[in-house]
């Protein structure tokens, strides 16, 4: 299966010219994107899976051929993803981030999966040493360990080299703009 996933700020191509030439089975978003970024692919029939960002309105996931992956399944050729999210509170009242105690509840209510996709990383995954906002959560490191899904795909945090890390047998791959990600079918 090939997924093209973006993250946090626009592609350096428009999106349809990259789901034109690369022919994705499904486009990922990890979230932090503006609404006109995903808008172009009401034209394709390519689905759309992803989460919400902390910077996100919580409304362009309801678009046509869209499914908000937020503790949430769905299946596509063969395989199941599931999704997070938001990113750890670091400012009083404002939406799409919780507490390490909040997500962490939710975290266990994730449905079992072959790709996870969230917005933050896992605790101790591609963060950003001394920032709170770019922490990764406990949770999630959690459900990574308990579940090993086949790949845990995430954004937020700065770009980093693109080390592939692993936590147990998963893989879990930063993505910043875009990556094109081939994942065996299930």
């Amino acid at each position: 299966m090939r997924l093209l996933v973006v993250a946090d700020q626009a592609p350096h191509l428009p999106l349809p010219a990259l789901v034109r030439a690369h022919a994705p089975d499904a486009v990922v978003t990890l979230g932090d994107l503006a609404a006109d970024v995903l808008d172009p692919l009401w034209r394709y029939e390519v689905p759309i899976l992803g989460v919400y960002g902390n910077h996100d309105d919580g409304r362009y996931l309801g678009a046509a051929n869209t499914t908000d992956l937020h503790l949430a399944t769905a299946t596509l050729g063969g395989l199941t993803f599931t999704g997070f999210q938001g990113c750890v509170r670091y400012k009083r009242g404002a939406p799409l981030q919780y507490s390490q105690r909040e997500a962490s509840r939710l975290a266990r209510g994730l449905p079992r999966a072959d790709v996870l996709v969230t917005h933050s990383p896992p605790r101790g995954v591609h963060e950003e040493p001394g920032d709170r906002a770019h922490e990764g959560f406990d949770g999630l490191r959690a459900y990574v360990e308990a579940v090993q899904p086949r790949l845990h795909l995430h954004g937020h945090t700065p770009a980093p080299p693109r080390a592939t890390v692993r936590i147990g047998a998963t893989p879990v791959m930063h993505v910043v703009g875009h990556r094109l990600v081939e994942l065996p079918g299930g």
